[in-house]
């Protein structure tokens, strides 16, 4: 490489640290330790050597928050020692792997990353400017997301104070109706035994009528100013009941829309849009389970690792709407002959990850051929024209003290072996057919 080139793709490398460090230093605070070694690194224009060592350190540093974040979820691997930009390429790589991308935002996370796939992980102005873009974005998605929470849990506290004010209230009139029904009772028994103390007493019955008959009025009025005040008491506390009852149910409907928003939300998530199938972040969690289930039942456990065969081929003859619709009938075909049980999500471009709950070695290698021979016979045409299709798999099962990652390494070994032999066939691994 001439000098001149050399240096301008360094300034520029060194540019695209400084701004990564100052975006990633808002969104983790923990990483600043590791973010302000890096950027001092990078603007003081210390040797390569020190700048890829200050970028090793950042790179293991996010790979473990990953890990902490993410049980079974693959490492970020450390910078490498190369051609000029492979600095850039791992920090932007680390972004793609770590950001939480809304589902309207990863058209451009794949963008970026087979921007890098093309251009061989050189460092480009733009490709940094989508990745701020697409941090910032994400960024603006979570806290929008949060502030919606907690505009609703705020409206939702001053509906419950509501509600807790109008059960104090019924609750209150109730005891008012009840003591006030307790001294009415209290006034007519003290009526009845002066009524009965002075029929007992006097002789006259003239002055009997008269007393009794003043009583008698006095007793009917109180008893019809508590009927109206009792019949008055009754309608509002019918109308509070009834007010309580619509605020009841206006905040369960609420709730119920806010929760199944939420279930929307998070299942898109975890979902490929082009698809529709599980993207990696789905497959990290999934994983995660059935290992640990894996261990817990000491069952079986088996994993495909699968790539569509010559996809840019597909994609440079066809058009990428060729290839989008080959996606598209390829994940169908893989859901349409797996079991209900088994999982299947897109991992990344044209390749997919199955898991294969309780199978074998030979019953996940038998499934691996079923599917390469559906794909392989699936009439995949675009514009009248035939496109011919085919997969290559890895086939890799959990034994002994096997991790994820470790399956995983192995299988998607299998698959690139796969790939040299000729590609359109299943490879178990390296230790199966050991």
């Amino acid at each position: 490489m001439n000098e001149e080139p050399r240096a301008a793709s360094e300034t520029l490398l060194r540019d695209i640290i400084t701004q990564l460090c100052a975006v990633a230093g808002t969104c983790n605070p923990e990483l600043a330790g590791a973010l302000t070694a890096l950027d001092t690194a990078a603007r003081d224009g210390q040797s390569q050597a020190a700048l890829r060592q200050a970028a090793t350190a950042l790179s293991e540093l996010t790979a473990r928050g990953a890990q902490r974040a993410r049980p079974g979820a693959t490492a970020l691997p450390p910078a490498r020692p190369g051609a000029a930009g492979s600095d850039a390429t791992v920090l932007i790589q680390g972004v793609l792997r770590n950001l939480s991308i809304p589902t309207t935002l990863e058209p451009l996370a794949r963008d970026i990353q087979q921007a890098i796939d093309r251009t061989g992980g050189a460092p480009r102005r733009d490709l940094v400017d989508q990745t701020l873009h697409l941090m910032a974005e994400a960024k603006a998605h979570g806290e929008q997301r949060h502030r919606e929470l907690q505009d609703f849990l705020k409206t939702t506290v001053g509906r419950l104070v509501q509600l807790e004010n109008a059960v104090t209230h019924v609750q209150s009139a109730s005891r008012s109706g009840s003591d006030e029904l307790a001294h009415a009772r209290e006034v007519t028994q003290a009526q009845f035994i002066q009524l009965r103390s002075v029929t007992t007493e006097t002789d006259d019955l003239e002055e009997l009528k008269s007393f009794i008959g003043e009583r008698l009025e006095h007793l009917q009025d109180h008893l019809k100013d508590q009927d109206e005040a009792g019949d008055e008491k009754q309608r509002r506390l019918e109308e509070t009941l009834v007010a309580l009852s619509g605020q009841v149910a206006q905040l369960s409907a609420e709730t119920v829309t806010l929760r199944s928003r939420l279930d929307v939300t998070t299942e898109e998530a975890l979902r490929d849009p082009l698809t529709g199938a599980y993207n990696r972040l789905a497959y990290e969690r999934r994983a995660a389970l059935e290992v640990a289930r894996w261990r817990s039942d000491n069952g079986k456990l088996s994993m495909i690792v699968c790539d569509i065969d010559h996809f840019k081929r597909i994609n440079d003859s066809f058009g990428h709407a060729a290839g989008d619709k080959v996606l598209k009938e390829v994940v169908r075909l893989l859901q349409e002959q797996l079991r209900s049980s088994d999982f299947v999500a897109r991992y990344g471009g044209e390749e997919f990850v199955i898991l294969l709950s309780g199978a074998a070695e030979d019953a996940a290698l038998q499934i691996a051929e079923k599917l390469r021979r559906t794909i392989k016979a699936a009439p995949f045409r675009s514009r009248g024209e035939r496109v011919p299709v085919t997969i290559s798999c890895g086939v890799g099962t959990f034994g002994g003290e096997d991790t994820l990652e470790a399956v995983f390494e192995r299988t998607d070994a299998a698959l690139y072996a796969a790939k040299a032999q000729g590609r359109d066939r299943c490879v178990p691994s390296v230790s199966q057919a050991a």
